[in-house]
């Protein structure tokens, strides 16, 4: 229950300190008054985001302390929590600083904002345009079913058992996809092996028949030009063996008579013999260059071939064959993954059983839970003025080829369960069913989760010490807001409760009133201010609302 509210240099208040007791409280004020600013303050110590605009404007800081008492929470939560208690008092204090930074304390102990929502989630619910927009968003409407049959252990054990599902899953994934790249890469090693194998590459293969190529390539002008040498050295006119020969002759008749000219002569037949030898090998040459464009095709067929494979598995045929021990090195090291999935298939198989067999269980619970609550929802809303209303929670479950069976259908999992959930709401008779986001007024979501709520009391869900309700009385007024008065005040015998409200009808059902006003002081500065109203005040400010027109 909260007890004590303090707001200091917050938006436009300066200092206000409220106290509180249990039963039902309202909060009354003009338009405009800085209402919701008690409800801003109140999220702030419950864990909502701080912001630097929320600073008074010429204060360093602004602050808000809520103190509590916590003497009938659960003997479990005082254990969880016994680092931040003490006795059966609770003293959350939030400051905010210019510098954007942010402090929390838990009865002077420093808390975390995550922390902080832990410990206040059982102590206070505000109910106002967040509320509402959790209503109207269809996602969330499992979680109310959820909450009111006090699902919450159940449906984290299957989003648990779901994890590991998906965990195991996303694993076994990942294995047979390892499996399948290393299926395709030793495909791919074996075709290399095989094309490197087939090319029968032997390292200096490639500047032998290069040189063979060039021959082929100019076998006629080599053959020609043997022919050419050939006459030049023994053709029919003044051949360089007859000119020799002839000089050699001549010589011999100079030696015979001068012995310093026999060295000549020598060096002379010593010529002759080698220019015989090169006749004879230039008639060989030319007579055994080869003119074969059969082989010079095949010649250069097998250079592209050795290109090719150079470009691929490197420079050189050196490197080609290093290329070929690589390979055959990685064919014979490839990994066995097939022990590893059949590993991660039996872990599989054991936990999508294991969250099948939850899942299906929560499926029943929540069928009947669901047909509890339409009931409870049903009477509720009976009570505030929707007397022929109809509301229903439709469970709908997706087809999937993979999913879990369920009534004979095979449907996809989820975190949360088998199906997701959305409200159905008629409020005039005959009128059929239809999406409660898309047909209900603003007036009828807040009955709605009015009714919610105290179908949440019935099932003995109600377990927070303080229900703040900020726009319960949107689009509502005369027999209907008082409706919503009663409603209320049934809630506040087992929760306390704050309403903002403009109404009288719901204001008159309080057991403590609350006024919010501005004042302006004499610099003309506005600040709200806060007060507890005595029994005559109380009368005062009803008289002032019933005065008001209804909207």
């Amino acid at each position: 229950m909260l007890t004590q509210l303090l707001i200091r240099d917050f938006a436009l208040v300066e200092d206000v300190e409220l106290t509180f007791d249990s039963g039902m409280s309202v909060l009354t004020g003009e338009t405009g008054a800085g209402k919701s600013v008690v409800v801003t303050a109140l999220g702030l110590v419950l864990g909502d985001r701080a912001e630097r605009e929320h600073i008074r404007h010429g204060a360093d800081k602004a602050t808000v302390k809520a103190t509590f008492d916590i003497s009938q929470l659960s003997k479990q939560y005082k254990h969880d929590f016994a680092d931040y208690l003490k006795d059966d008092g609770f003293a959350v204090a939030r400051e905010i600083s210019r510098d954007g930074s942010s402090k929390v304390r838990v009865n002077g102990v420093i808390c975390t904002v995550g922390r902080l929502k832990e410990l206040t989630s059982p102590l206070a619910e505000i109910l106002g345009q967040h509320a509402s927009q959790l209503l109207l968003d269809e996602d969330n409407h499992l979680l109310f079913l959820d909450r009111f049959a006090s699902l919450e252990s159940s449906t984290a054990e299957v989003s648990k058992l779901f994890a590991q599902w998906q965990e195991t899953l996303s694993e076994l994934r990942k294995v047979k996809n390892r499996r399948e790249q290393l299926k395709q890469e030793r495909e791919l090693l074996l075709f290399q092996r095989q094309e490197i194998q087939d090319a029968q590459i032997r390292v200096g293969e490639d500047d032998e028949i290069t040189q063979e190529r060039r021959i082929l390539d100019s076998s006629r002008a080599l053959m020609e030009s043997a022919a050419t040498v050939e006459s030049i050295l023994d053709g029919e006119e003044q051949s360089v063996l007859d000119g020799v020969r002839a000089m050699r002759k001549e010589l011999d008749k100079m030696a015979a008579v001068d012995d310093s000219l026999k060295s000549q002569v020598d060096g002379l037949t010593e010529l002759d013999y080698q220019l015989e030898d090169l006749r004879r090998f230039i008639e060989q040459y030319g007579a055994s260059v080869p003119d074969n464009p059969t082989r010079l095709e095949e010649i250069n067929e097998r250079l592209d071939e050795i290109y090719q494979l150079k470009q691929k598995y490197g420079g050189s045929e050196d490197a080609i064959l290093k290329t070929l021990e690589t390979i055959e090195k990685k064919l014979e090291d490839r990994p066995d993954t097939e022990v590893r999935i059949r590993e991660l298939q039996g872990e599989h198989d054991t936990r999508r059983a294991a969250y099948a067999e939850k899942a299906l269980a929560l499926t029943e619970v929540r069928r009947k839970a669901a047909a509890y609550l339409q009931k409870l929802v049903i009477k509720e809303l009976s009570e505030l003025a929707i007397d022929h209303g109809a509301f229903e929670l439709s469970f709908v479950h997706e087809d999937d080829a993979d999913g879990i069976e369920l009534d004979g259908r095979t449907v996809k999992p989820h975190a949360h369960g088998l199906e997701t959930g959305r409200f159905l709401f008629s409020a005039n008779p005959g009128e059929p069913l239809k999406s409660l986001v898309k047909t209900a007024s603003g007036g009828e979501i807040s009955r709605v989760l009015l009714a919610l709520k105290a179908a949440e009391k019935k099932n003995n869900r109600l377990s927070h010490s303080l229900l703040v309700f900020d726009e319960v009385d949107a689009g509502i007024g005369g027999r209907t807001a008082t409706e919503v008065g009663k409603k209320i005040k049934r809630l506040s015998e087992s929760s306390q409760v704050l309403v903002i409200t403009h109404l009288h009808q719901i204001a008159r059902f309080a057991d403590h009133h609350y006024l919010a006003k501005k004042t302006a002081s004499k610099g003309k500065r506005i600040t709200i201010d806060v007060t507890r109203l005595n029994d005559d005040d109380v009368v005062s400010e009803i008289d002032r609302m019933v005065a008001l027109p209804e909207e």
